[in-house]
């Protein structure tokens, strides 16, 4: 692997073959199918705790901060696998690797914007229908949240496997 002296610690970081057991198909799509879970079972917890009468209770805020917290390792193993593509400077970036970032941004330019309505939308409806502020704040940024992340899956999901020997 070749360092430019100008290209930044991260995008070094990303490009560097230790973590070359990150950017396979598997380890990616298995990282889609995590955070994607967590995220819905985070809604799940969310909506449930609405339903309730105290609203924002101890077990919630438990499950609210392993969930975040256990969001991070997961997004850095998918950050990993696309090599950073949409967190590195765009001069950092090669020709195809900015290819495959606009294609993803294409293809769920969309979606994300359903889901930033859906995230407006399910914020009201949960104050309206149960009056709990705090989760439906909760609700909206996971909705939000989501619908920023739909590049990076649609990237890590669709991504060409990369050969073995690519940095040689």
């Amino acid at each position: 692997m070749s360092i430019s002296p100008d290209q930044t610690y991260l995008a070094r970081t990303f490009d560097d073959g230790r973590y070359d057991w990150a950017r396979s198909r598997r380890v990616r799509r298995r990282a889609v199918l995590a955070e994607a879970a967590l995220l819905v079972a985070l809604v799940a917890v969310t909506l449930a705790a609405a339903t309730t009468s105290e609203g924002w209770t101890t077990w919630y805020f438990v499950a609210w901060t392993a969930g975040m917290l256990g969001f991070i390792p997961l997004h850095s193993v998918l950050n990993l696998g696309i090599r950073g593509v949409f967190d590195r400077d765009s001069r950092s970036l090669d020709e195809h690797q900015q290819r495959l970032a606009d294609r993803s941004h294409n293809a769920m330019g969309w979606p994300s914007m359903g889901l930033s309505f859906a995230a407006w939308t399910g914020a009201v409806a949960v104050v309206a229908l149960t009056g709990h502020v705090a989760l439906a704040l909760c609700l909206g940024f996971l909705l939000w949240f989501t619908s920023g992340l739909l590049t990076y899956w649609h990237l890590a999901w669709t991504a060409p496997e990369e050969p073995a020997d690519a940095d040689l």
